[in-house]
Parts: C-alpha cells; sequence; structure tokens
C-alpha cells in the first residue's frame, strides 16, 4: 500500500470515529497501521498527526476504554504497540456473544419448524386457514437462520390461492435472502398476482 492510500485509510478512519462508528473506523485504522509497521519506513508528520488524531478521537469512547482497560494513546514510534491494542479493541466489539446452539437443540427445534409447517399445509388442504396460520407462527418462532422457510411458507399460500399471504412471505424470503435469484424472481412474479 502506498502513502497516499494509508493516508487515505486514516483520514476516513478518523471521520468515522467522528461519526461514532467506531467498529468501521477501526477497521481501516487497523489496515493503515498495520501498512505502516511492515514499511520499516519513516513515519511523515502529517500521517502522524492523523494516527494522533484517530487515536484521540477513539479514547473518547469510554465505555470501550473501561471494557478493555486500554488506552489509545499515540507515541511515535510505538505504531506496533497501538496497533495491538486497536486489534483487541476491534475484536472485543465484532465478538459474537450469541450463544451457541448444541447439536441436539438445533434438531429439536429444526423438527419443531417441521412439524408446524407439516400441520400447516394439512390445515391449508382441509381449508382451516386459521388454524394454518396459526402454525405457521409457531414455526416461525422456532426460526433462526433457515432463511429458506420463507419462500416455503409463500408457495404452501400460494398453492391453495391465498395471493395476499403469499405475497408476504416472498417479500419476507426477497429480504432474507437478497442474492437468491430464483427467490426474487419468484416474488416479482407473485406480487403482480392479484388476489382473488
Amino acid at each position: 500500500m502506498d502513502i497516499n492510500q494509508i493516508k487515505t485509510q486514516l483520514a476516513t478512519a478518523k471521520a468515522n470515529a467522528k461519526k461514532g462508528d467506531i467498529s468501521n473506523s477501526l477497521k481501516r485504522f487497523i489496515y493503515a497501521l498495520h501498512a505502516l509497521v511492515h514499511t520499516n519506513a519513516a513515519i511523515p508528520t502529517d500521517l502522524k498527526s492523523l494516527i494522533r488524531d484517530t487515536a484521540g478521537e477513539y479514547n473518547s469512547f469510554g465505555k470501550l476504554k473501561e471494557e478493555l482497560k486500554i488506552s489509545f494513546a499515540y507515541v511515535p514510534g510505538e505504531e506496533k504497540k497501538l496497533l495491538l491494542v486497536c486489534m483487541k479493541a476491534y475484536e472485543h466489539l465484532n465478538k459474537d456473544d450469541t450463544p451457541k446452539e448444541s447439536y441436539e437443540e438445533a434438531l429439536k427445534r429444526k423438527k419443531a419448524i417441521d412439524a408446524n409447517l407439516i400441520a400447516a399445509k394439512d390445515f391449508l388442504s382441509r381449508g382451516f386457514v386459521e388454524q394454518a396460520d396459526e402454525a405457521v407462527d409457531k414455526a416461525l418462532e422456532n426460526y433462526r437462520d433457515e432463511t429458506a422457510i420463507f419462500a416455503f411458507i409463500g408457495q404452501m399460500y400460494l398453492e391453495k390461492n391465498y395471493i395476499t399471504r403469499a405475497k408476504h412471505f416472498y417479500k419476507k424470503a426477497a429480504e432474507a435472502e437478497p442474492n437468491n435469484q430464483a427467490v426474487a424472481k419468484k416474488y416479482i412474479e407473485v406480487n403482480k398476482m392479484q388476489p382473488k
């Protein structure tokens, strides 16, 4: 990375920090500091100033400093030390606190989804729409990351000509899977249909 790119990264990091977007700021700051540390060349004064200003912005995030018991103080010549502090802060900000699901829990949850969707399909086949809706709601209570569920439910309603419900679930499917071309195409197709 050349000096101009480093300068751009640092300036963007500073701007992001001023806006309160510390995670994106730290990512750019780390990228720039890493490049500087590995150039083994003297750091220009204007870059030192940018580093100092950005580190000062990080120091204003008191909660982060307290949680990690760190300081973002910049001392010229100790860029590597600041880099390590920033990496620690970035990891802390981006750690996944979501409790991990055990295999048994996931299996139980997926079985509950399947059982409720089977019940919903059965209710729809017999014309019991309210009961089908309730079964769908119960299935979605167990939803976590099975994005294909929305298209499945949309198709289930579509097959029984419940267009409004089908539109709703195909919209959710398109939002859950924005890069799925088949789902997007089906959503557009269903959205053009008129309820009977």
